[in-house]
């Protein structure tokens, strides 16, 4: 049986280490998600995006594999190397091209901001509705 195909890479670049291209298979995502313990690809971004130095360790173990974790961990510094080790399993994950990504997070704003507009839209006339004054018979 061969492994799946993989589903995305990210290059990931720490201080005074040799640039890593993480490459995401399908096989590492179903290990991550049982390492963050998971359900859904979502739930995993979650998990990543808390920034936890012992779940993207653990995540960096996965992909890369344990001897070489170890070996990049120690160049992992502070809140920079901890968001550059996120942003590279976490974009490896998504499977999208970093072009991509910033499409369906301007996708995404636009819609939030159309559901934003519309409930808006909904407030005004159920507040227009409600402070109608009544009529007074003369």
């Amino acid at each position: 049986m061969t492994e799946n195909v993989w589903r995305g890479e990210r290059r990931l670049a720490l201080p005074d280490a040799r640039p890593v291209i993480l490459r995401v298979s399908l096989d590492h995502i179903a290990r991550l998600m049982a390492a963050t313990k998971t359900e859904t690809l979502e739930g995993l971004q979650d998990a990543l995006l808390a920034r936890k130095p012992e779940t993207l360790l653990a995540a960096l173990a996965i992909v890369v594999g344990e001897d070489q974790a170890n070996v990049l961990w120690p160049k992992v510094n502070g809140a920079a190397g901890l968001t550059a080790v996120f942003a590279a399993v976490s974009g490896a994950v998504s499977g999208l091209t970093p072009a991509e990504e910033d499409e369906a997070k301007k996708a995404q704003a636009e819609r939030e901001m159309e559901m934003q507009a519309m409930a808006l839209g909904l407030l005004a006339r159920a507040f227009g509705q409600s402070s109608g004054s009544p009529l007074v018979n003369g």
